[in-house]
């Protein structure tokens, strides 16, 4: 199963935490949707193309191109007491060992096309 994230990088509030990554207009969190999406399978090829404009996919081609495959690991999560209320919030995107959250957030305010092909097996 492919699915397409897109939009303009931005940090989203939660809480008190002010940087989870998001997409400009949209109310999700990155992670959460992907986090979401591992029904698909766990094994994550993902491509991706950092734009200072929004652009379509052959043009982006021309523009820049990262991939990367492996075992994919998601986390979104909110933690909440009962006497303190909020806490903290959790984040993670990992394919393969790489720090998809960490390499995005160095993008903010640029825009994102990312494809993740989502397979209960390696590829062939």
């Amino acid at each position: 199963m492919e699915k397409v994230y897109t939009g303009k990088l931005t940090y989203k509030s939660n809480g008190e935490d002010d940087e989870i990554l998001g997409f400009v207009g949209e109310r999700d969190f990155l992670a959460d949707r992907i986090n979401s999406d591992l029904e698909y399978g766990r094994y994550l090829y993902a491509r991706y193309y950092i734009s200072d404009e929004e652009l379509e996919k052959d043009e982006l081609q021309e523009e820049f191109l990262k991939t990367i495959w492996g075992i994919g690991e998601a986390d979104y999560g909110v933690a909440y007491s009962e006497i303190t209320g909020y806490l903290w919030t959790d984040e993670e995107i990992k394919i393969g060992g790489h720090d998809l959250l960490t390499e995005l957030k160095s993008h903010i305010g640029k825009y994102l096309y990312l494809e993740i092909d989502f397979r209960k097996k390696p590829k062939p």
